[in-house]
């Protein structure tokens, strides 16, 4: 079943719901005293009615005996700016292939640290309500990249246009700083680091105009993993009200332990201890050495060897068991995929003008088959749960044209970021901007009824009767945003 959408002029953007000139309260508070301190932000040229707060400490900087271990709320550090961002978490891998070579964009190339827990809040100046909802975004990068200051993933421009919520990013731990997989350290501090936020952020985001009670969970990839895992960890307590998950899921059944932190010790002037020794030496050597052992380690750039394991806490062994037990957050999630996901993976030549080796686009892959086992899941529990399709190849975002539709190429279409790099925007791409934008704006603003597109059409849940899925940026369908059955996932995600 298709519903057609007419295109409306870029000119007249239109918003998640309509402005009423009566109800606005303009914000011009930049000064905010907070649980970690009072932070004055700022506002630019580029975005006059956007409040800006930059660099704001959620946690303790985990240095010395915090290394690994659970965060621990920042105190009152007094007044500051909060003008510039702060260093991101301590990365690993090579910095190598698209993401990297050919669109940057989408990293962090801030310097790095290991005092990094510091968070990014951007709102309007002008809000459609008095407490506008929020959008806490989780940045992907295989638990081992990533942070809250990308090029790609800066909303500063679409809450200009908006006026109709508020974004925040933020740095958590990665690698082996944020999933050690210690016998005694805390094994996913990083899952914790993301906790530790969205506690500061229900505390402190009505300072800054933001409605504690509509706040939802977005993430992308590792991000989308990592926002799942607060719906089994948190069932009763988990403070936003909804999730949104792009391009991963979930395992069903997570590896309880490794071997790999006592290995790493073997080489990085640890040997032959074990136990609190072992864990206290680790946590003494100086973070960039213990940066390059791990690199030196992990000779496999795309293994990602530290990351979230089974600890019965953040974590859990078996999720189909606690979905059984009803311990998960009964709250309603937006989760999908990209045509082409499995494409960013391909091996990368920068000068290459084909995909290598011939091949063609391999289509979405494993990280479709994730999304479609959660899709499923909750479809049999009931769970409210809607599902998309990405369907966009927009050439100024992948400039090469077996890229088109890559995992993460929805990401500047969400953060309106995808006509400052390479080139303006054609209407069709503004179109399919302006649709995913509403949705997840729809999702945070309420969360018990169905999002909306930017032109009105209701997104159908799916469930085990009803297969409906919505698809977004089919230059080929009959509009930028579409009702369709979940048959046409099966087009790209292949077998699962």
């Amino acid at each position: 079943m298709r519903f057609h959408i007419l295109a409306c002029s870029l000119l007249l953007a239109p918003l998640t719901r309509a402005r009423d000139p009566d109800r606005e309260r303009p914000n011009h508070n930049l000064t905010v005293k907070t649980t970690s301190g009072t932070y004055t932000g700022f506002i630019n040229s580029t975005g006059p009615d956007v409040n800006q707060w930059l660099g704001i400490p959620y946690g303790r900087p985990p240095l010395g005996d915090l290394r690994f271990m659970p965060p621990k709320k920042a105190p009152d550090y007094g007044h500051a700016d909060a003008k510039s961002y702060r260093p991101v978490c301590f990365q690993t891998g090579n910095r190598t292939g698209a993401f990297w070579e050919l669109m940057p964009e989408f990293q962090n190339t801030d310097s790095q640290s290991e005092d990094c827990l510091y968070l990014n809040i951007w709102g309007p100046r002008k809000p459609v309500q008095a407490k506008v909802p929020v959008i806490i975004w989780v940045c992907g990068g295989g638990f081992r990249e990533g942070g809250g200051h990308a090029p790609y993933q800066v909303p500063d421009q679409w809450i200009q246009r908006t006026q109709t919520h508020i974004v925040v990013t933020f740095n958590y731990r990665l690698g082996i700083f944020g999933f050690p997989n210690s016998p005694i350290a805390n094994k996913n501090a990083g899952l914790l680091d993301i906790r530790l936020v969205v506690e500061w952020l229900k505390d402190n985001i009505a300072g800054f105009g933001g409605d504690p009670e509509r706040m939802v969970l977005y993430g992308q990839s590792a991000g989308a993993t990592a926002v799942l895992s607060q719906a089994y960890a948190y069932p009763e307590t988990p403070i936003v009200r909804g999730f949104i998950a792009s391009s991963a899921g979930i395992g069903t059944n997570n590896p309880t332990n490794t071997t790999l932190f006592h290995d790493l010790a073997q080489t990085a002037e640890c040997a032959n201890l074990t136990g609190a020794a072992e864990l206290e030496c680790m946590q003494r050597i100086d973070a960039p050495v213990l940066q390059r052992k791990v690199n030196e380690a992990n000779t496999d750039p795309n293994r990602g060897v530290f990351r979230p394991i089974a600890d019965g806490v953040s974590l859990f062994a078996n999720l189909t068991e606690r979905l059984e037990k009803g311990l998960v957050a009964k709250l309603p999630l937006i989760t999908g995929f990209t045509y082409n996901e499995a494409a960013a993976f391909l091996p990368f030549n920068i000068n290459a003008t084909a995909p290598p080796n011939g091949t063609v686009s391999p289509g979405a892959g494993g990280l479709a088959c994730g999304v479609r086992s959660q899709i499923l899941t909750r479809a049999g529990y009931g769970f409210p749960t809607y599902v998309y399709l990405f369907s966009g190849n927009f050439s100024n975002i992948t400039p090469r044209y077996w890229l088109g539709g890559m995992h993460s190429s929805d990401i500047p279409l969400v953060f309106g970021t995808h006509n400052q790099f390479r080139g303006n925007s054609t209407e069709f791409e503004w179109q399919t901007s302006f649709a995913i934008e509403a949705a997840w704006v729809s999702l945070a603003a309420n969360p018990l009824a169905d999002p909306r597109d930017h032109l009105g059409q209701k997104w159908p849940k799916y469930t085990e009767a009803s297969h409906q899925v919505v698809v977004f940026g089919n230059a080929t369908g009959p509009s930028e945003s579409y009702v369709e059955s979940a048959e046409i996932l099966d087009m790209y995600s292949g077998p699962c």
